[in-house]
């Protein structure tokens, strides 16, 4: 007789490539949107030590624009408020972009950009999966506009910030607990963003996703991990 008995299936892990196709799918849908994905209007809030000739030269555009936009009568701005920006970053080229890594040194390189070996099977990765511990600082990478903030099935939440010069970078998973930011809020390099949250899949080890996309197409974002 023929034995029917079946062993117990493990559970399936998230398998990268569903990982993949769902930011594909999510940037795709952002970028068909247009440069203002979220609809929001860029905010700016003044930090300390802040001028209103720094801030324009830091988002590239002029103090005309600043002007204009906040009805300025004169160049006196004060630590916490919040000016509206909607050209941020619009101006700037692509080397004008300056870079910092979004968290500390020493994590394990998981997956590399671009295809590699798992098993027999080569798959894609359109970023790099760096380890860290969960709750380690993430940071931004550099000035820009947070555009997308939210929970992705099987992710997390994934944090997308544009940059100007056409770079957009993804960051993920973070901790919806810890995050400091909103959609429409400009960023400064460095400025921290939040914590990272253990991965959805139990059988992954605790990452950041760091991702760099240009012209909405994957980049090595091998000078975000210096």
């Amino acid at each position: 007789m023929k034995n029917t008995h079946r062993s117990p299936q493990r559970p399936r892990r998230h398998q990268p490539v569903a990982l993949l196709c769902a930011l594909v799918a999510l940037l795709t849908c952002l970028a068909a949107a247009g440069p203002s994905w979220a609809g929001d209007t860029p905010r700016y809030t003044v930090r300390k030590g802040d001028s209103l000739s720094l801030i324009a030269k830091r988002l590239g555009v002029t103090l005309a624009h600043l002007r204009k936009e906040n009805d300025l009568v004169k160049d006196v701005i004060h630590q916490g408020q919040v000016l509206k920006v909607p050209d941020a970053f619009k101006a700037l080229r692509p080397g004008d972009v300056r870079w910092s890594r979004p968290l500390p040194k020493g994590g394990k390189l998981l997956r590399p950009f671009g295809n590699y070996q798992q098993g027999k099977l080569v798959l894609p990765s359109t970023g790099a999966d760096v380890s860290c511990p969960v709750g380690t600082k993430v940071t931004a990478p550099a000035h820009g506009i947070v555009r997308h903030c939210r929970t992705m099935d099987g992710v997390g939440v994934v944090l997308i910030i544009e940059h100007g010069g056409s770079y957009t970078s993804v960051l993920a998973p973070l901790d919806p607990a810890t995050i400091d930011v909103e959609v429409g809020q400009i960023v400064v390099r460095g400025e921290l963003l939040g914590l990272t949250a253990a991965p959805e899949s139990s059988g992954d080890s605790p990452h950041l996703h760091v991702e760099l996309r240009k012209d909405d197409k994957a980049v090595s974002p091998e000078r975000l991990l210096h």
